[in-house]
């Protein structure tokens, strides 16, 4: 479930939406178009998402009837269009912010830092992707010391190096690590690993759709 601070029901007419707002989708399925017109579908999705969880999207802007969402697909940085009546909005007061250089990972919550991490990341030969992003869905781990530590969201960016990985497409996480010797170090196939204690406060506290800019 969303944690965040609801705007109102699905189709709400607010005028101007701030950066920071999340899209969740009602109902059985959710259809993204291409502009904001009915003819132009780009791809209908099954809701729930396949780990269960419903869709949950950034938005990028608003228009009458009307919502424009970030899209986890390739290429990273994708958008697409949804009915403002098949969404309920939400604020989400956390931001996250990756810096590769530094191997940090930054949570602000009402523009406050309230978290920083050491963090691995990708190698040069499997970079992480720098851009902006989202939190897509969030993975319990069946082995908790496992190399994924106990959790793990999936982000909306895609590796530029790999079309796979790990029998998935290629996504880009943000989960804990069974070696914390290599925090602080570039070690990763593109994925952002920080500790097992920060992994876990992390799913605690951010909500689906929160956005996350990685930057080099």
């Amino acid at each position: 479930m969303l944690a965040g601070l609801w705007l109102g029901v699905a189709g709400s007419s607010a005028a101007a939406v701030p950066p920071s707002v999340v899209a969740q989708a009602v109902g059985g399925s959710i259809t993204v178009y291409q502009a904001p017109v009915r003819d132009k579908v780009l791809v209908t999705l099954a809701n729930p998402a396949p780990g269960g969880q419903p869709w949950v999207f950034l938005v990028k802007s608003r228009r009458q009837g009307w919502d424009e969402v970030y899209l986890p697909r390739r290429p990273n940085g994708s958008t697409g269009w949804v009915k403002a009546g098949k969404v309920v909005l939400a604020l989400d007061a956390y931001r996250v912010g990756v810096s590769l250089s530094a191997h940090m990972v930054t949570v602000w919550k009402n523009g406050v830092v309230v978290h920083r991490y050491r963090a691995g990341v990708g190698k040069p030969s499997t970079p992480t992707p720098t851009g902006h992003f989202f939190l897509v869905q969030l993975l319990r781990q069946p082995t908790p010391d496992g190399e994924y530590g106990p959790y793990a969201f999936g982000l909306s960016s895609f590796s530029t190096a790999l079309s796979s990985f790990g029998g998935g497409p290629g996504q880009i996480g943000l989960h804990g690590t069974n070696d914390p010797a290599g925090l602080g170090t570039d070690v990763s196939h593109g994925c952002v690993r920080i500790d097992n204690a920060a992994i876990t406060q992390l799913a605690h506290v951010l909500p689906l759709g929160t956005p996350v800019t990685i930057t080099r």
